[in-house]
């Protein structure tokens, strides 16, 4: 019981969060043309400088493990080729075969992976936390580019492609912190302490912006891709990296690293990325909705599993 106690206190103030901002809209407090101005604020600006933040406060010579950033970077490729391959043997339309791909390997690492990561391991204890979702949020960024942009009806342009992924807000923010902590640069105290005071803010009003902006009235659409993607995101996807992650020997902090870059929800940007790239946006909207609601499920139980076998 104390095990899973661990997983549900550790999830239940995201779900809170997401609760309070439907809430908020449910009863005209903020309308959701104002709920999506400000998420538009939070992942051009909001979300990165956290990104930027938690990089710049990180010490790159303690907290670095090569292994786990590896195994984390290549699972991530890994499994995008695996699903890359299998999604369109069974799904013939292209609008909804990159929203299923990025969809099943994209986690809401930043969300849900700092406030899930501060409560299992402590403030104290983030570093190489910090350091992998600094590091797979660009990769899956950057995969979700390509799955959207291969399964196209348009001309696939990698110039186009490219841009993309170099004008990311996210992309830019994680390598200029890499490159600052890198040199050891430090920025004016009074800086800090604005960004510090921002970045603590920006996880709850993410989550809570996040809420307000689900949209319940497509759910009962559902279809088997809805399905394929809940189930391959949240069981099977870190079902197979956990375990390859225990045989490889990741324990504590390296674990918890793995289980917040594969095991949460998909990515609420998700669904902005599919509608401006001509996808199909019930779904990507589905996804995000069903996902989210799920997970805070399904990581009681990997919480709890993990704990349970003492591997962090």
């Amino acid at each position: 019981m104390t095990n899973f106690m661990i997983g549900f206190n550790a999830v239940m103030p995201v779900l809170l969060y997401i609760l309070i901002g439907q809430l908020i809209h449910r009863i005209g407090w903020m309308s959701r043309k104002s709920l999506s101005e400000m998420n538009k604020a939070l992942f051009a600006f909001f979300l990165p400088l956290n990104l930027f933040n938690n990089v710049y406060h990180m010490d790159l010579d303690k907290n670095f493990n090569p292994r786990t950033l590896a195994f984390v970077i290549i699972y991530a490729i890994a499994i995008f080729i695996v699903y890359a391959l299998i999604i369109p043997i069974f799904q013939k339309r292209n609008d909804r075969r990159g929203v299923m791909l990025q969809g099943s390997i994209r986690s809401n690492a930043i969300l849900f992976g700092l406030p899930l990561g501060t409560a299992l391991l402590g403030k104290e204890n983030l570093g190489m936390v910090s350091i992998a979702l600094a590091i797979i949020v660009p990769v899956n960024n950057i995969l979700s580019v390509i799955a959207l942009s291969i399964y196209t009806d348009e001309d696939f342009s990698f110039k186009d492609l490219m841009h993309k992924i170099i004008s990311n807000p996210m992309v830019i923010a994680t390598a200029s912190g890499i490159v600052v902590a890198a040199l050891g640069l430090r920025l004016p105290q009074s800086v800090e302490v604005a960004f510090d005071n921002l970045s603590a803010m920006t996880s709850p009003l993410a989550l809570t912006v996040m809420g307000g902006l689900f949209k319940f009235d497509k759910i009962k659409d559902a279809d088997w891709s809805l399905y394929f993607t809940v189930i391959n995101k949240l069981l099977v996807n870190p079902a197979i990296a956990l375990s390859l992650a225990v045989l490889f020997g990741l324990r504590d902090d390296n674990i918890i690293s793995v289980l917040i870059a594969t095991a949460g929800p998909t990515a609420v940007s998700s669904y902005a990325q599919a509608v401006m790239a001509g996808g199909d946006e019930d779904l990507a909207n589905q996804i995000v909705v069903f996902t989210t609601c799920f997970a805070m499920f399904t990581l009681v139980f990997w919480i709890w599993l993990l704990k349970s076998l003492a591997l962090f």
